[in-house]
């Protein structure tokens, strides 16, 4: 049967490869939902990805007890988990005019692919506003925590584990985005390894991602560690303990839960001149040698 010209066999056909499409289109919508909406100043907020068979829940981590620690003069980040160390992973400081301060703080959220805003400071008066890319000094993302202090990316790798910011802590990008990442599948419903790679892929659109609770920061400031018996020194950027070494390897002697009264003195102050940077100093060279008392034979009283 002829219809207009063509055969009914090739409508049949055409409407059949018609329907056929159409379902596999409602099939890919049925199992991918839109990850992200317009957010504030051209953000995108993720809402949610759905793998096929799999919810965004099912990728989540368990979250123990996390705290992350920075010591300045280390230039150190250490994640805890039930008093555990993760990871270690080194920071950029402020330089000397602009000192990352000592605080007790929090992580509320994570913000991949962000824009740099110029902050109100005479250094960056006549800087605009950046955003994602190669050049943004916040690098793939950043974690805001107190005091207009982040933990941040750079588009500048050699500074890090320098003081070499205006107060911030930079890190590496793959550090950072790892943090990131490792808190969001521990303190968030955002945790399908599909939403990191999709931030990676889409590095011009900005991802906001909160919490559901804080990730509690500390921020210390202790030129000397006691690490595993052994004391490491670092350098005293703030120039805090000047005039006060041998008190700061004391304090850290009894936060380390040291007894320090069988400490040599004369051993700490040499060592508190010394000040050795390179060296790692067995703790038990700084104890005085127990002496050995002699009990003599006293004849039973009668």
């Amino acid at each position: 049967m002829i219809l207009k010209g063509r055969d009914i066999s090739d409508e049949f056909i055409l409407a059949a490869a018609m329907f056929a499409v159409m379902a596999f289109a409602a099939a890919l919508a049925f199992h991918y939902k839109p990850s992200s909406t317009q957010g504030p100043k051209g953000e995108m907020k993720v809402t949610g990805v759905e793998a096929a068979g799999e919810t965004p829940e099912s990728f989540c981590k368990d979250a123990g007890e996390i705290l992350i620690e920075v010591n300045i003069p280390a230039t150190e980040l250490t994640l805890y988990e039930d008093g555990i160390p993760k990871f270690r992973r080194r920071v950029a400081i402020g330089q000397g005019v602009y000192p990352t301060p000592e605080q007790a703080t929090a992580i509320k959220g994570a913000e991949w692919n962000p824009w740099w805003y110029p902050p109100d400071a005479p250094w960056a008066k006549g800087e605009k506003p950046t955003p994602p890319g190669p050049g943004n000094p916040m690098g793939l993302a950043k974690m805001a925590l107190s005091r207009e202090i982040l933990f941040h990316g750079t588009n500048k790798p050699w500074s890090v584990g320098r003081p070499a910011s205006h107060g911030c802590m930079r890190m590496h990008n793959r550090d950072v985005t790892d943090m990131a990442w490792y808190l969001q599948q521990r303190f968030s419903s955002q945790c399908d390894p599909a939403l990191r790679e999709q931030y990676e892929k889409q590095g011009w659109k900005t991802f906001t991602v909160k919490f559901d609770r804080p990730v509690p920061v500390h921020v210390v400031y202790r030129p000397v560690l006691a690490r595993e018996g052994k004391l490491a020194f670092f350098k005293d950027h703030y120039n805090r303990v000047a005039g006060k070494r041998e008190a700061a390897i004391l304090t850290e002697l009894i936060r380390a839960g040291y007894d320090i009264e069988g400490l040599d003195e004369d051993e700490v102050k040499a060592l508190s001149e010394r000040w050795p940077l390179e060296e790692l100093v067995d703790i038990r060279t700084l104890m005085r040698e127990k002496s050995i008392v002699d009990f003599i034979d006293v004849p039973e009283c009668s």
